[in-house]
């Protein structure tokens, strides 16, 4: 039986389909709801050709809240569907972020249900897929949603 299942959330209809699919497939388990925020938003370390290093507090505060924003979302409809939801922001680039935290011994995730912006191409050569690095990489089942 499924526990605890790990569903990495964005603002993509993509992920609404895999916490939909999750909610009805796994009624019985946790919801971990995650959201990776990415600190490239507000932060630039520059570079050699005259970019200068950049911080953005406010740019930095409005990506933190906007994910807090969704989780809460996300975490009502499970509720209101009758299920058990935790959310969980995070804070990195997405791939590297999910495995990081499905591998502490505290996260006890069973299984990782996510959608799949269904790239292909150039496209996903040049902007990778995080639903291909958790999914070659995880140390639990994943469930890929497109």
């Amino acid at each position: 039986m499924t526990r605890r299942v790990l569903v990495p959330l964005d603002q993509s209809d993509h992920s609404t389909k895999a916490l939909d699919h999750a909610i009805d497939v796994h009624a019985d388990a946790t919801l971990v709801l995650v959201n990776v925020v990415d600190p490239t938003r507000w932060i630039s370390a520059g570079d050699d050709e005259g970019i200068e290093p950049y911080y953005s507090e406010h740019l930095e505060r409005s990506a933190k809240e906007s994910s807090d924003d969704l989780l809460e979302e996300a975490a009502d409809r499970v509720r209101d569907a009758g299920g058990d939801a935790e959310t969980l922001q995070l804070i990195g680039g997405p791939a590297r972020s999910i495995l990081e935290y499905l591998r502490e011994d505290d996260a006890d995730i069973d299984q990782v249900v996510m959608g799949s912006h269904g790239r292909t191409g150039l496209s996903r050569m040049l902007m990778g897929s995080v639903a291909e690095k958790v999914t070659r990489r995880s140390p639990v089942p994943v469930t890929v949603v497109r």
